[in-house]
């Protein structure tokens, strides 16, 4: 594989890495991995890459042409902004000033950046608005002692998935609802074409001590009242609802979840139009957990901007 331009998404989660190495030519996804890690990967550099050279070593992958590094929404800002015609040309300094408006701390605590939706100079932008601590970035640009490995290119798992549904041609003028459920929080994304209609989470955190059951159910009932809040609040009503992330991979969340959720479709986002996936039992088994991984690893394949 060494002589094929690789790309590589990691998903870093509280104590995991989950991986997606894609072959942009093949638009085929080679492997996934979830990788346990024991401590968070942004506080402990060293076992981050330790873990990752490890994996890398494994599968004589020797060298790979982009790594793409995404973390949870619960763990950054996002937000869609409409920059104004007159802020065209400064489209950095308006995010910089909004931003300072959105938190109490320090804007340059934060790394930012942002994708572009639609608009033009004359009319202004749309733009989907990311930021991630300063703290965790430079953690691991310069934690790094192997500096070929070192992902290069930050972003949140929202902006992840958005390259995804794209690149893979699902966003249309209909509007796609996206949950992602991990053990650390549940992610609930409205997309339609060049627009992010509502993001919404729920916590786990108040799951603590309870029975997988009795966490599951009131999981799945945090999840319903949060799709009724989005059919209420940003008038958005989507009944068809794709799901994916580590919790997909339990037959009883899922079960749990459909019972609460009368009247919705739910399907597992493990399946993809233009995407091919990888057949191997492992890799199989991981692809609902690597979502964002994959979504991420598409960065520099066209699926952002």
């Amino acid at each position: 594989m060494s002589d094929v331009k690789l790309q590589l998404g990691i998903e870093v989660g509280d104590a995991a890495l989950k991986l997606a190495l894609f072959d942009p030519q093949s638009k085929k996804v080679l492997k996934t991995a979830h990788l346990v890690t024991e401590t968070s990967p942004l506080d402990d550099v060293y076992t981050f890459e330790m873990v990752l050279q490890s994996w890398l070593q494994e599968n004589d992958l020797e060298s790979i042409e982009s790594i793409s590094l995404t973390v949870s929404a619960f763990r950054g800002l996002v937000r869609q902004i409409y920059v104004p015609s007159e802020a065209s040309s400064n489209i950095r300094e308006y995010l910089s000033w909004t931003l300072s408006l959105m938190t109490s701390v320090d804007p340059d605590a934060y790394y930012f950046d942002y994708h572009v939706l639609r608009g033009d100079n004359a009319l202004g932008h749309t733009v989907i608005l990311i930021a991630v601590r300063r703290i965790w970035v430079d953690a691991v640009r310069k934690g790094f002692r192997s500096k070929n490995i070192a992902p290069k290119i930050f972003e949140i798992d929202v902006v992840s998935l958005f390259n995804l549904l794209e690149f893979d041609g699902a966003l249309t003028n209909n509007t796609e609802c996206l949950i992602k459920a991990d053990v650390s929080g549940v992610s609930l994304m409205w997309f339609s074409k060049d627009d992010l209609k509502a993001l919404r989470c729920v916590s786990t955190l108040d799951l603590v001590d309870k029975s997988r059951e009795e966490a599951y159910t009131l999981l799945s009932k945090n999840i319903l009242e949060q799709l009724q809040l989005a059919d209420d609040e940003n008038n958005i009503s989507v009944k068809r609802l794709k799901l994916c992330g580590e919790l997909a991979n339990d037959i009883t969340f899922v079960d749990i979840l459909k019972k609460h959720l009368e009247g919705y479709t739910i399907k597992l986002f493990d399946s993809f139009a233009n995407i091919r996936l990888p057949v191997d039992e492992e890799s199989a088994a991981c692809t609902l957990d690597c979502v964002g991984a994959i979504g991420a690893s598409l960065r520099s394949a066209g699926g952002q901007s």
